[in-house]
């Protein structure tokens, strides 16, 4: 078993002109990959894919396979709500590699990518989707489903697609966690830029599901949503500039991040001037919300407004929000019993201006 590319999807019968559709040669190319442990190489033209790009597993993998392109471009000519390219696992499949592709939809297919495992008793696993873009999916740029844990987003970026830029989605009694996404761009999306949720109820979903780097731009919707909170994962270094451009600045629903339950974020910083992402932060908490080194500032529009807030706090009294040398001040729903601390944190609050070289604390 390789890494090691012995194939290219010209074996297949791709032509990679551009018009001849390439479409059933892809599908054919995983197939092969994951019978036998290799990954197909994608030279760098460009495939017209006027049907679906479709994988379905057909028995236990957990050898290497995938597509390693360079510099290849799918470009989408589908045209009835379907995916461009869908790999359902109904086994136990790991070692999956997607890298250096680019997805140029039309915006009238369904979602770019989808991933999917639909039963707690199969997994899609242990993968890495890499130097992926995808511009304009009918839906989501990409969508992981179901059982889907334990897999890497790395240098990808997601933009204008109509609704969310990536979607995680815990479906059929399916759990996605222990995901890490690493200097990745969500920007100009018809509703999130990535989202986590639920598929089987109006609550919970994903929960470990880290980010490193990357930036959430111009999304009509939140730039991040994260239904269950982000549990033990973190937020590092990420920033954030005119998310929910649906909303006008200084709108009481609008924020960057919309995180329930719980939420930890590390250096991340918000920005606004004529979306309505009116907080950094918002969410309705049971337990800890977690901010270290993060701000929020505004210009034009946002700032005339006055409201611009590093964070709004709502939730029932067994939550408890901790801040540490974060800007932009905040606000929160009185009677809630939520309790705050802010260490060495500047901008305005309920208890006056916060103290930049010492501790405030309150409870709402």
């Amino acid at each position: 078993m390789t890494l090691a590319p012995t194939m290219t999807v010209g074996d297949f019968g791709a032509v990679g002109d551009g018009n001849t559709d390439d479409s059933a040669a892809f599908s054919k190319a995983l197939a092969w990959s994951a019978q036998n442990g290799s990954c197909v190489l994608v030279p760098g033209h460009t495939y017209a894919i006027r049907n679906p790009i479709v994988w379905v597993s057909q028995q236990h993998n957990n050898s290497l396979w995938g597509l390693l392109g360079q510099g290849a471009t799918l470009r989408s000519f589908i045209t009835n709500g379907a995916d461009v390219m869908s790999l359902t696992s109904w086994h136990v499949i790991s070692g999956f590699r997607l890298t250096n592709i680019t997805f140029a939809c039309n915006g009238a297919e369904g979602n770019g990518l989808h991933i999917s495992a639909l039963s707690p008793t199969v997994y899609f696993a242990n993968f890495l989707v890499d130097s992926v873009v995808v511009q304009n999916a009918g839906k989501n740029g990409i969508l992981y489903e179901g059982d889907v844990f334990e897999f890497t987003m790395s240098n990808c970026n997601l933009f204008d697609c109509h609704q969310n830029g990536c979607t995680l989605a815990q479906s059929h009694n399916g759990i996605i966690s222990t995901v890490n996404f690493m200097n990745c761009f969500f920007n100009q999306n018809g509703a999130i830029g990535m989202a986590c949720v639920n598929f089987d109820g109006q609550y919970g979903g994903p929960t470990d599901v880290r980010v490193y780097g990357g930036y959430a731009r111009n999304n009509k919707g939140f730039g991040f949503f994260y239904n269950n909170g982000t549990g033990a994962a973190s937020l590092h270094n990420v920033g954030f500039e005119n998310n929910c451009m649906g909303l006008q600045p200084g709108d009481p629903n609008g924020a960057h991040i919309l995180a329930g339950v719980g939420v930890k974020l590390r250096d991340c910083t918000g920005y606004n001037q004529g979306g309505g992402a009116t907080y950094l932060l918002k969410g309705w908490y049971m337990t800890s919300a977690y901010l270290d080194g993060c701000g929020q500032a505004a210009d034009g529009a946002m700032a005339a407004t006055g409201k611009s807030r590093l964070m709004s706090i709502d939730g029932q009294n067994t939550a408890h929000v901790y801040m540490v040398e974060c800007g932009g001040g905040f606000d929160g729903k009185p009677g809630t019993g939520v309790t705050w601390e802010a260490k060495n944190c500047s901008g305005p609050s309920p208890a006056g201006n916060l103290n930049p070289n010492g501790m405030m604390s309150g409870t709402f």
